[in-house]
């Protein structure tokens, strides 16, 4: 059975990196000594050797094909496009956000201080004047990144990413910072004002700087439903994802729109740009192992184990049913399925992504 109200979390290890240093430091500018010279990094010949999904594409009769992030119908250029994943500041001095709104998946995962950061994997960017605050990459986003075969989109970055870009399958990434094409506002101090354009990154594209198409062997990771389908679960007009007791983001489902309210801080989260709050069709919740890496950060990095399986839930439509994940290995996509085994459908339409920790299952709060 769900959780309906929050117990005492517990958790003395995140408890613990609340008031370390390393959190301290990383909200005051951990970025800058990273973030000197503009790198890319291009494995074309490492690409993940994945089941097939491109050659399979299902074509509509007005020549569109389903977006396999969305499950909705777009041009089939662009659903052939590596996506890029940005790594998106998501403290409150960072609020509000630019463009967010127009990812297509949003994953949010924990970091050192006992605060988070989002991942945005967008798929449609030529258009975006200002994507941001951009921030630092960990490397279980650089390997969810991989996963969708995205290209990182980052400005700094944790000393222990290094192995992962030089020998990790599949990588692409760039650090924008000021010489790759990024740019810092005058409206926030930093490192709460970085980011980068649409156009920049396109330009990046187009001069191949990273590969512009997925690999021939790309997979997909979601499974779409062919049209709205409510979860037979219980009922979740509001789930909150309590990642220790001073982070407690929410989602408020709207009947009307049939969408789910992202709110963070005590308030909507809104788009700066377009001044829309967040709003997702489906919200998965994922339970997995959190603890510490060694790095040059002597309080240590997070560590969030991304292989294996382990207990989740899938929210839609006001319904909510309990579900389990499995990856296999690095270079697998991460599954998703309902207690009996079989594939989970979901709902087509944004997704958020949110990673809790395997020992703080209370800390998904169903109303």
């Amino acid at each position: 059975m769900i959780k309906k109200k929050l117990l005492v979390l517990g958790l003395a290890f995140m408890l613990s990196l609340g008031s370390t240093a390393c959190g301290k430091k990383d909200e005051a500018g951990e970025d800058t000594k990273n973030a000197t010279e503009a790198s890319y990094t291009i494995n074309p010949e490492n690409t993940p050797k994945l089941e097939g999904d491109l050659a399979d594409v299902e074509v509509s009769k007005d020549g569109k094909v389903r977006s396999d992030l969305t499950g909705e119908w777009i041009d089939k250029d662009l659903a052939r496009r590596k996506p890029i994943a940005c790594t998106i500041n998501n403290i409150i001095d960072a609020m509000p956000q630019s463009s967010v709104e127009k990812a297509d998946v949003i994953y949010e995962m924990l970091e050192e201080g006992g605060i988070t950061r989002l991942l945005c994997i967008f798929t449609d960017y030529d258009d975006l004047e200002k994507i941001g605050p951009m921030r630092s990459a960990r490397y279980y986003f650089l390997r969810k990144a991989v996963e969708h075969q995205a290209v990182l989109v980052h400005w700094g970055r944790a000393d222990n990413i290094l192995p992962d870009f030089d020998n990790y399958p599949g990588v692409e990434h760039v650090d924008f910072n000021f010489e790759a094409g990024g740019f810092r506002s005058d409206d926030r101090p930093a490192p709460h004002n970085a980011y980068v354009s649409g156009a920049t990154i396109n330009n990046w594209r187009q001069n191949q700087v990273f590969q512009i198409d997925k690999n021939e062997n790309y997979k997909k990771m979601f499974h779409f439903n062919n049209e709205d389908t409510v979860p037979d679960g219980e009922d979740a007009n509001k789930i909150t994802t309590a990642f220790n007791e001073g982070r407690k983001p929410w989602f408020e489902y709207d009947p009307e729109l049939k969408l789910y309210k992202r709110f963070q801080y005590g308030e909507p989260q809104i788009d700066k740009e377009s001044g829309n709050q967040l709003m997702f069709k489906n919200v998965i919740i994922i339970f997995t192992y959190h603890g510490l890496c060694a790095g040059d950060n002597p309080s240590g990095w997070i560590d969030i184990e991304l292989v294996g399986g382990g207990d989740g839930y899938y929210a839609s439509d006001g319904k909510i049913i309990p579900i389990k994940w499995k990856k296999d290995g690095y270079t697998d996509v991460t599954q998703y399925y309902t207690t009996d085994g079989e594939k989970l459908t979901i709902n087509p339409g944004k997704t958020w992504i949110t990673y809790l920790q395997d020992d703080n299952k209370e800390g998904c709060i169903v109303e």
